[in-house]
């Protein structure tokens, strides 16, 4: 576990106790949750969001899966 040091405002500090006793704890969860949506923002921005898509996600991944003239896993040959 990493020891550090941090500069914050004392308004911030003063909030952050109001939630907490433990000062430590609240910032570790509250990196952890902003790291969570930076992902999620992240993915979205990847491959862009559902409700743009004229069909749902099951849909798109069985006309994938029945694509005529391709054998994905076909080994007869």
């Amino acid at each position: 576990m990493a020891k550090t040091s941090i500069i914050i405002s004392d308004d911030l500090f003063e909030q952050a106790k109001g939630f907490s006793d433990n000062f430590s704890a609240f910032v570790t969860e509250a990196i952890r949750e902003y790291i969570r949506t930076l992902k999620i923002k992240k993915a979205l921005n990847s491959f862009g969001t559902w409700e743009e898509r004229d069909q749902d996600s099951t849909s798109i991944v069985n006309s994938l899966r029945s694509d005529e003239g391709r054998a994905y896993a076909d080994h007869s040959d």
